[in-house]
């Protein structure tokens, strides 16, 4: 943070008052690829439905997994990237339930889809279902495995 607010020619409080924090500086920086990301998985997936929904997390899932600047974060802090991925202090979570809540109701809206129940109960579980596989190695110490994390989402919007 230092070294940004001498690079902007601002002073750290003026950095801090704009940013709130480094977690959520980073939070919004990954934020800035990920909608981009998630704006080309729908652009990509085809279909209607369940599938297309799933398909879209998958495609989404298999770029963030292959993010290496993301990658590189999460080996070198992981406790960070812990806050920033998936807790209120890098507003990413918040911001990637709101996005697939919009999809769900979209869906909804097109007749593609019945929301098994509230779609912002719906969006967080379908979000915490992908953070915990796309995250798994800081959870668990475990390889990434979107596969997993695709079945669960299609089971949840089938089945719930």
């Amino acid at each position: 943070m230092d070294s940004l607010a001498r690079n902007l020619a601002v002073s750290r409080a003026t950095l801090y008052r704009v940013v709130r924090s480094r977690d959520r500086l980073i939070g919004d920086v990954i934020w800035f690829f990920g909608e981009r990301t998630l704006a080309l998985a729908i652009a990509e997936t085809k279909g209607s439905g369940v599938e297309r929904i799933v398909e879209t997390a998958r495609t989404f899932n298999a770029y963030v997994v292959s993010f290496e600047p993301l990658r590189t974060f999460v080996r070198a802090e992981p406790m960070a990237a812990l806050r920033v991925l998936i807790t209120p202090a890098g507003g990413l979570h918040q911001r990637n339930v709101e996005a697939w809540k919009e999809i769900f109701l979209e869906a909804e809206r097109n007749g593609e889809l019945e929301l098994p129940f509230d779609a912002d109960e719906l969006a967080y579980v379908f979000v915490r279902i992908g953070e915990s596989m796309l995250y798994s190695e800081l959870l668990a110490g475990r390889e990434p495995d979107i596969d997993v994390a695709a079945l669960v989402q299609r089971a949840l919007l089938r089945h719930a």
